[in-house]
Protein backbone atom coordinates (compact mmCIF):
# COMPACT_ATOMS: atom_id res chain seq x y z
CA UNK A 1 0.00 0.00 0.00
CA UNK A 2 1.47 3.51 -0.48
CA UNK A 3 0.28 7.01 -0.38
CA UNK A 4 1.29 10.31 -1.78
CA UNK A 5 1.03 13.79 -1.53
CA UNK A 6 2.28 16.72 -3.69
CA UNK A 7 2.26 19.93 -4.63
CA UNK A 8 2.38 21.31 -8.21
CA UNK A 9 3.10 24.84 -9.69
CA UNK A 10 2.60 26.77 -13.07
CA UNK A 11 4.10 30.78 -12.53
CA UNK A 12 2.35 33.64 -13.50
CA UNK A 13 2.44 34.85 -17.11
CA UNK A 14 1.94 37.59 -18.90
CA UNK A 15 -1.12 37.33 -21.37
CA UNK A 16 -2.35 39.67 -24.12
CA UNK A 17 -5.22 41.34 -24.51
CA UNK A 18 -7.28 42.32 -27.73
CA UNK A 19 -6.21 46.16 -28.03
CA UNK A 20 -8.76 48.68 -26.86
CA UNK A 21 -8.76 50.42 -29.83
CA UNK A 22 -7.79 49.81 -33.96
CA UNK A 23 -4.00 49.40 -34.49
CA UNK A 24 -3.44 49.88 -30.77
CA UNK A 25 -0.94 48.51 -28.24
CA UNK A 26 -1.85 45.58 -26.88
CA UNK A 27 -3.23 44.81 -23.52
CA UNK A 28 -0.62 43.00 -21.15
CA UNK A 29 -2.28 40.97 -18.09
CA UNK A 30 -0.71 38.96 -14.99
CA UNK A 31 -2.51 35.64 -14.58
CA UNK A 32 -1.61 34.76 -11.34
CA UNK A 33 0.17 31.17 -10.81
CA UNK A 34 -1.28 28.26 -10.85
CA UNK A 35 -0.69 25.18 -8.02
CA UNK A 36 -2.25 21.86 -7.27
CA UNK A 37 -2.53 19.66 -4.35
CA UNK A 38 -2.62 16.25 -4.99
CA UNK A 39 -3.34 13.27 -2.96
CA UNK A 40 -3.47 9.57 -4.08
CA UNK A 41 -3.30 6.24 -2.04
CA UNK A 42 -3.55 3.05 -3.46
CA UNK A 43 -2.21 -0.99 -3.58
CA UNK A 44 -0.76 -2.92 -5.71
CA UNK A 45 -0.91 -7.04 -5.16
CA UNK A 46 -0.60 -10.70 -6.10
CA UNK A 47 -2.78 -13.14 -5.60
CA UNK A 48 -3.22 -16.75 -6.16
CA UNK A 49 0.29 -18.24 -6.50
CA UNK A 50 1.08 -15.07 -8.59
CA UNK A 51 -1.56 -15.92 -10.99
CA UNK A 52 -3.38 -12.57 -10.13
CA UNK A 53 -2.15 -9.22 -10.27
CA UNK A 54 -4.60 -6.74 -8.68
CA UNK A 55 -3.74 -2.89 -8.35
CA UNK A 56 -6.26 0.23 -7.36
CA UNK A 57 -5.79 3.71 -6.73
CA UNK A 58 -7.69 7.08 -5.54
CA UNK A 59 -6.93 10.66 -5.82
CA UNK A 60 -7.89 13.79 -5.29
CA UNK A 61 -6.55 17.04 -7.19
CA UNK A 62 -7.24 20.52 -5.69
CA UNK A 63 -6.63 23.51 -8.02
CA UNK A 64 -6.23 27.30 -7.41
CA UNK A 65 -6.03 29.90 -10.03
CA UNK A 66 -6.27 27.23 -13.02
CA UNK A 67 -4.98 28.95 -15.95
CA UNK A 68 -6.68 28.16 -19.17
CA UNK A 69 -7.25 29.79 -22.55
CA UNK A 70 -10.45 31.67 -23.93
CA UNK A 71 -11.36 32.62 -27.48
CA UNK A 72 -11.74 36.32 -28.43
CA UNK A 73 -12.62 36.63 -32.42
CA UNK A 74 -9.15 34.45 -33.79
CA UNK A 75 -6.96 35.58 -30.52
CA UNK A 76 -6.76 32.93 -27.39
CA UNK A 77 -5.80 34.71 -24.49
CA UNK A 78 -4.56 32.96 -21.33
CA UNK A 79 -6.87 33.44 -17.95
CA UNK A 80 -7.29 32.73 -14.73
CA UNK A 81 -10.95 30.97 -14.27
CA UNK A 82 -10.72 30.28 -10.78
CA UNK A 83 -10.48 26.72 -8.46
CA UNK A 84 -11.29 23.42 -9.98
CA UNK A 85 -10.45 19.88 -8.77
CA UNK A 86 -10.08 16.55 -9.98
CA UNK A 87 -11.27 12.95 -8.27
CA UNK A 88 -11.84 9.34 -9.01
CA UNK A 89 -10.06 6.02 -8.89
CA UNK A 90 -8.16 3.78 -11.85
CA UNK A 91 -7.60 -0.08 -11.00
CA UNK A 92 -6.10 -2.84 -13.15
CA UNK A 93 -5.98 -6.58 -12.86
CA UNK A 94 -3.91 -9.17 -14.85
CA UNK A 95 -5.05 -12.49 -14.71
CA UNK A 96 -2.76 -15.74 -16.30
CA UNK A 97 -5.31 -18.34 -16.50
CA UNK A 98 -2.86 -20.82 -18.12
CA UNK A 99 0.14 -21.00 -19.08
CA UNK A 100 -1.04 -19.79 -22.50
CA UNK A 101 -3.55 -17.18 -21.83
CA UNK A 102 -3.56 -13.78 -20.22
CA UNK A 103 -6.75 -11.80 -19.57
CA UNK A 104 -6.36 -8.10 -18.67
CA UNK A 105 -8.84 -5.20 -17.79
CA UNK A 106 -8.82 -1.90 -16.82
CA UNK A 107 -10.91 0.87 -15.46
CA UNK A 108 -10.70 4.66 -14.30
CA UNK A 109 -13.84 7.09 -13.02
CA UNK A 110 -12.08 10.90 -13.24
CA UNK A 111 -14.41 13.61 -12.46
CA UNK A 112 -12.91 16.62 -13.52
CA UNK A 113 -14.75 20.08 -12.66
CA UNK A 114 -14.40 23.87 -12.56
CA UNK A 115 -15.93 25.46 -9.25
CA UNK A 116 -15.79 28.97 -10.07
CA UNK A 117 -15.42 31.66 -12.69
CA UNK A 118 -17.33 31.51 -16.19
CA UNK A 119 -15.98 27.26 -16.73
CA UNK A 120 -18.04 26.89 -13.26
CA UNK A 121 -19.95 23.23 -13.33
CA UNK A 122 -17.66 23.00 -16.75
CA UNK A 123 -15.45 19.04 -16.93
CA UNK A 124 -11.92 19.85 -18.13
CA UNK A 125 -11.68 19.23 -22.03
CA UNK A 126 -10.84 15.80 -23.00
CA UNK A 127 -11.21 14.26 -19.85
CA UNK A 128 -14.07 11.27 -19.86
CA UNK A 129 -15.96 10.81 -16.68
CA UNK A 130 -15.73 6.56 -17.09
CA UNK A 131 -13.03 4.87 -19.34
CA UNK A 132 -12.42 0.53 -18.87
CA UNK A 133 -10.47 -1.52 -21.46
CA UNK A 134 -10.39 -5.31 -21.68
CA UNK A 135 -7.90 -7.80 -23.70
CA UNK A 136 -6.11 -10.76 -23.73
CA UNK A 137 -3.16 -12.84 -24.86
CA UNK A 138 -3.68 -16.64 -26.07
CA UNK A 139 -0.28 -18.05 -27.51
CA UNK A 140 0.02 -21.24 -29.01
CA UNK A 141 3.20 -23.06 -28.97
CA UNK A 142 4.48 -25.01 -32.06
CA UNK A 143 7.55 -25.97 -33.67
CA UNK A 144 10.23 -23.29 -34.08
CA UNK A 145 8.28 -20.35 -32.43
CA UNK A 146 4.45 -19.80 -30.95
CA UNK A 147 1.58 -18.00 -32.72
CA UNK A 148 -0.03 -15.37 -30.75
CA UNK A 149 -4.07 -13.66 -30.82
CA UNK A 150 -4.09 -10.22 -28.40
CA UNK A 151 -7.44 -8.51 -28.72
CA UNK A 152 -8.01 -5.50 -26.92
CA UNK A 153 -11.30 -3.18 -26.65
CA UNK A 154 -11.19 -0.01 -25.33
CA UNK A 155 -14.11 2.29 -24.23
CA UNK A 156 -14.56 6.08 -22.90
CA UNK A 157 -17.73 7.91 -22.30
CA UNK A 158 -18.34 11.53 -23.59
CA UNK A 159 -15.87 14.33 -23.70
CA UNK A 160 -15.71 17.71 -24.84
CA UNK A 161 -12.68 19.40 -26.51
CA UNK A 162 -12.69 22.54 -24.98
CA UNK A 163 -13.12 23.75 -21.38
CA UNK A 164 -16.07 26.14 -22.14
CA UNK A 165 -18.29 22.56 -22.94
CA UNK A 166 -19.72 24.33 -26.25
CA UNK A 167 -21.50 26.62 -24.24
CA UNK A 168 -24.00 29.13 -26.42
CA UNK A 169 -23.58 31.28 -23.42
CA UNK A 170 -19.86 31.68 -23.89
CA UNK A 171 -19.62 32.05 -27.57
CA UNK A 172 -21.20 35.20 -28.02
CA UNK A 173 -18.73 37.35 -28.52
CA UNK A 174 -17.62 35.19 -31.59
CA UNK A 175 -17.39 37.45 -34.85
CA UNK A 176 -20.46 34.23 -35.71
CA UNK A 177 -22.16 33.35 -32.79
CA UNK A 178 -22.19 29.76 -31.89
CA UNK A 179 -25.60 28.64 -31.56
CA UNK A 180 -25.01 24.51 -31.77
CA UNK A 181 -23.30 22.30 -28.69
CA UNK A 182 -21.40 19.86 -31.51
CA UNK A 183 -17.88 19.81 -30.71
CA UNK A 184 -18.35 17.06 -28.47
CA UNK A 185 -17.67 13.10 -28.68
CA UNK A 186 -20.17 10.60 -27.09
CA UNK A 187 -19.29 7.62 -25.86
CA UNK A 188 -17.33 5.22 -28.06
CA UNK A 189 -14.79 2.05 -28.31
CA UNK A 190 -12.46 0.87 -30.55
CA UNK A 191 -11.58 -3.17 -31.03
CA UNK A 192 -7.86 -3.73 -32.11
CA UNK A 193 -6.79 -7.48 -32.76
CA UNK A 194 -3.33 -8.65 -33.56
CA UNK A 195 -2.39 -12.27 -34.82
CA UNK A 196 1.74 -12.86 -35.11
CA UNK A 197 4.03 -15.39 -35.32
CA UNK A 198 6.83 -15.33 -32.75
CA UNK A 199 10.09 -17.33 -34.81
CA UNK A 200 12.53 -18.96 -31.61
CA UNK A 201 15.06 -17.62 -33.95
CA UNK A 202 14.20 -13.88 -33.11
CA UNK A 203 11.89 -12.61 -35.66
CA UNK A 204 8.39 -12.25 -35.73
CA UNK A 205 6.14 -11.24 -38.29
CA UNK A 206 2.20 -9.59 -37.22
CA UNK A 207 -1.01 -9.05 -39.10
CA UNK A 208 -2.92 -5.81 -37.63
CA UNK A 209 -6.42 -4.40 -37.86
CA UNK A 210 -6.97 -1.12 -35.28
CA UNK A 211 -10.54 -0.10 -34.94
CA UNK A 212 -11.60 -3.47 -36.54
CA UNK A 213 -15.59 -2.73 -36.35
CA UNK A 214 -14.70 0.67 -38.15
CA UNK A 215 -15.99 3.00 -35.48
CA UNK A 216 -16.97 6.94 -36.38
CA UNK A 217 -15.18 9.15 -33.59
CA UNK A 218 -13.72 12.81 -33.02
CA UNK A 219 -10.10 13.18 -32.23
CA UNK A 220 -10.74 17.25 -31.89
CA UNK A 221 -13.15 20.05 -32.98
CA UNK A 222 -13.56 23.96 -32.50
CA UNK A 223 -10.28 25.45 -32.42
CA UNK A 224 -9.26 28.76 -34.45
CA UNK A 225 -12.59 28.60 -36.73
CA UNK A 226 -14.99 27.92 -34.43
CA UNK A 227 -15.10 31.61 -34.03
CA UNK A 228 -15.63 32.13 -37.68
CA UNK A 229 -18.19 29.75 -37.67
CA UNK A 230 -16.12 27.38 -39.48
CA UNK A 231 -15.13 24.82 -36.66
CA UNK A 232 -12.73 22.45 -37.50
CA UNK A 233 -13.50 18.95 -37.02
CA UNK A 234 -11.05 16.35 -37.13
CA UNK A 235 -11.99 12.17 -37.50
CA UNK A 236 -10.39 9.74 -35.61
CA UNK A 237 -8.65 7.13 -37.93
CA UNK A 238 -10.96 4.41 -39.55
CA UNK A 239 -10.84 0.67 -39.49
CA UNK A 240 -6.41 0.31 -40.44
CA UNK A 241 -4.96 -3.13 -41.09
CA UNK A 242 -1.41 -3.98 -42.34
CA UNK A 243 1.88 -5.96 -41.76
CA UNK A 244 5.00 -5.59 -39.41
CA UNK A 245 8.10 -7.50 -39.19
CA UNK A 246 10.61 -7.57 -36.89
CA UNK A 247 13.66 -9.20 -36.83
CA UNK A 248 16.34 -9.25 -33.87
CA UNK A 249 20.02 -10.46 -33.58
Amino acid sequence: MYGTYARGRRPAVLAAAVPTTPFGAPVFNEVDEETVDSYEAGFKTVLADGALRLDGAIFFYDYQNFQTTVQVGTQFITTNAGEAESYGFETQAVWSATDDLELYATYGYNHSRFQAGIFDGNRFRLSPDHKFSIGGLWALPVEGGRFEVQPTYTWQSEVFFDNDNDRTSLQTTNFVPDTAVDELQDDYGLLNVRVRYVSDAGWSIEGFMDNALDEEFLKDAGNTGDSLGLPTFIAGEPQTFGVNFTASY
